[in-house]
């Protein structure tokens, strides 16, 4: 117990956030540069995403650990050290915004999620899709019955299915090739669909993990279509198969979860520079229809909108000779108001003590 007291009141002394800083200078530093080299999101989850950083065989304390010893020694230091008098209440104030804002800067890397959502003009969709994630979906008769995530590929659970699927391979990031160019092709497999014509060969990752093209082999009995059948990144079409009278289609592709309403785009319009076709600024007007309610929104690159835990910001468009998308990027943030309620309380701390230190001085001192 005694040894418990003396790490607490170590960890509550003021110095410890001049030993913490170095390491996560240098780790925001090195995580910066290896961006060039490794790519964004990797880069992000070797050293802001985890407890530890290997250097080899060597384990060095990664972004979590710094923070949470760095949260610890602000709390406890809030809770043991502070000096409860009327006149510290700056003080008090200041150090209790900075525990908000390293609770919402944990609550955020625990709980946020990035998607994205694609609307053709004068249509509506509920569907978000991830940057980074696969799944295999598998609807009946336009029911989803089952979404199978690629990165669990070898913890599916395909005993509840009403047909056998067995995954034959599969690979994060392949190259797709033509089946019978391959040594050993045999017509008389039962090649089914894409199957027939493709093989994939799995490669090394791209820097930036939405470039990969993620690809799966599986075999499918107990249907009117039993054989061997290919999934992929960005696959023309689905693929579709009769057990008895039901109708059964399975979808690969990027993680997509539903919205608990939908939106509509009226309207995308982009102004161009004058005499070219570089964007200047582009805007999507839409429609929220969340059951029986509707109203309309402008969603443009510096007015985002915030609707029920989400946020949806003007991300990229497409756009042809009949037909014009808008893209959103979408951001589900359960703490984005403690950054808010975390710096308001701070700036109060701030101004406080700086009223309360010229009050409180000697009048010979402020002559």
């Amino acid at each position: 117990m005694k040894i418990l007291v003396t790490l607490l009141y170590r960890l509550a002394k003021a110095d410890m956030v001049f030993w913490l800083m170095p390491p996560l200078m240098a780790l925001l530093v090195a995580g910066t540069l290896a961006q060039r080299w490794m790519g964004l999101w990797p880069a992000m989850e070797m050293f802001f995403s985890g407890f530890v950083i290997w250097a080899g065989p060597v384990p060095l304390p990664g972004a979590y650990t710094l923070l949470g010893i760095l949260s610890i020694n602000v709390t406890l230091k809030f809770l043991l050290k502070s000096q409860w008098r009327m006149r510290k209440i700056g003080i008090h104030l200041s150090h209790l915004g900075t525990i908000i804002l390293l609770l919402g800067g944990l609550l955020t890397a625990m709980t946020a999620h990035e998607y994205y959502m694609i609307i053709p003009e004068r249509q509506e969709t509920p569907f978000i899709y991830d940057y980074h994630e696969r799944a295999l979906n598998i609807f009946e008769n336009n029911r989803q019955i089952a979404r199978l995530d690629f990165d669990d590929i070898k913890s599916w659970n395909l005993s509840t299915l009403p047909f056998r699927l067995n995954v034959q391979s599969h690979c994060q990031n392949c190259e797709i090739k033509k089946r019978q160019e391959q040594p050993g092709y045999d017509p008389d497999q039962p090649w089914q669909g894409m199957a027939r014509f493709m093989i994939f060969e799995a490669k090394p990752p791209e820097k930036d993990p939405e470039a990969d093209l993620s690809a799966l082999e599986f075999t499918v009995t107990g249907t009117e279509a039993d054989g061997i059948y290919v999934a992929f990144d960005a696959m023309p079409g689905p693929i579709e198969f009769i057990v008895g009278e039901k109708h059964y289609t399975l979808m690969f592709g990027k993680r997509q979860s539903i919205l608990p309403f939908s939106i509509a785009l009226k309207d995308f319009v982009k102004d161009d520079y004058g005499g070219t076709a570089m964007a200047r600024s582009y805007h999507s007007d839409v429609i929220i229809k969340d059951g029986s309610l509707e109203w309309p929104v402008r969603i443009e690159m510096n007015q985002p909108l915030r609707y029920r835990g989400y946020t949806f910001f003007q991300s990229s468009f497409e756009q042809s000779m009949d037909s014009e998308t808008t893209i959103l990027a979408v951001v589900e943030n359960k703490g984005r108001l403690f950054p808010y309620i975390g710096s308001i309380v701070l700036s109060l701390g701030l101004i406080l003590h700086f009223i309360l230190s010229l009050t409180s001085r000697p009048k010979e001192n402020r002559a």
